[in-house]
């Protein structure tokens, strides 16, 4: 007999939690377990971490000269109350296994942009402590590669809900949270007047070579991913990219230039 899907079977669960299917164990209360907001990526920081006063975006940026999607980092709640005990030899149910997210893009003005698409994520939460909830970080495709072709440069909303599972069997979803995300080209890289070769003919604005001994980057100086949300000093994509290496070749900042254009 031919075994289920282990994909379809996670879609068949986010499809059923958000039609309203007849599901006695799919919880819809928001208070159970929640989104708190998209982590807040730091400069030379790659690993998030689940805290209470984590820093949050209010918004994210997507510069497609050097990315295709959006990927973002979910900061989760679980307010579901601690059952286990030791003493009385009882397991914990109300830690969540988080299954994914059910995403929805629209435009400011609420049009739909894309079909609602699952995006496919794990993880725990813990359950709360006290009156504290139990945090945890899920990375979740907000806008992907299939889709961002489809897109304009602009602001998208994306609407994420967030499903998963207790260890004692429910199925919970959380509230929706509603991300605007800018999308743009070239938008993200800075031109600092350090980062000027002052050796380059003719008087204006060239960026230095990320080889070159006085034009190196530090970690720290960088985004984890360069394209999402944290600009990115044009001395660490000038060998490879030529509105890196001048302003002026990039249409964000220069859209009167030739070639600029849009038809």
């Amino acid at each position: 007999m031919r075994r289920p899907s282990p994909l379809k079977s996670l879609l068949a669960l986010g499809v059923a939690c958000f039609s309203g299917a007849a599901l006695p164990s799919c919880a819809t209360n928001d208070s159970m377990m929640f989104i708190m907001g998209v982590y807040a990526r730091k400069l030379g920081a790659c690993e998030p971490t689940a805290e209470a006063d984590a820093p949050l975006w209010d918004r994210g940026v997507m510069d497609r000269a050097f990315v295709d999607e959006y990927r973002a980092s979910l900061l989760i709640g679980n307010q579901l109350t601690q059952r286990g005990s030791r003493d009385r030899l009882r397991t914990e149910t109300s830690r969540v296994s988080l299954k994914g997210a059910e995403v929805t893009l629209e435009s400011v003005d609420g049009r739909r942009l894309l079909e609602p698409f699952s995006a496919i994520a794990t993880g725990f939460v813990d359950a709360s402590s006290g009156e504290d909830p139990g945090l945890s970080i899920m990375s979740a495709t907000l806008i992907p590669s299939r889709a961002a072709g489809q897109l304009p440069d602009g602001v998208v909303v994306a609407k994420v809900r967030v499903f998963g599972t207790t260890l004692g069997g429910q199925d919970v979803e959380s509230n929706e949270l509603a991300f605007p995300i800018e999308l743009c080209t070239g938008c993200l890289v800075a031109y600092p007047a350090s980062a000027q070769d002052l050796t380059a003919d003719g008087g204006e604005y060239e960026c230095k070579q990320g080889s070159d001994e006085d034009a190196t980057t530090s970690d720290t100086d960088l985004p984890c991913t360069i394209g999402l949300d944290l600009p990115v000093p044009c001395t660490a994509c000038s060998g490879v990219s030529e509105i890196c290496q001048n302003p002026r070749n990039n249409c964000y900042f220069f859209p009167e230039e030739p070639g600029c254009a849009q038809p």
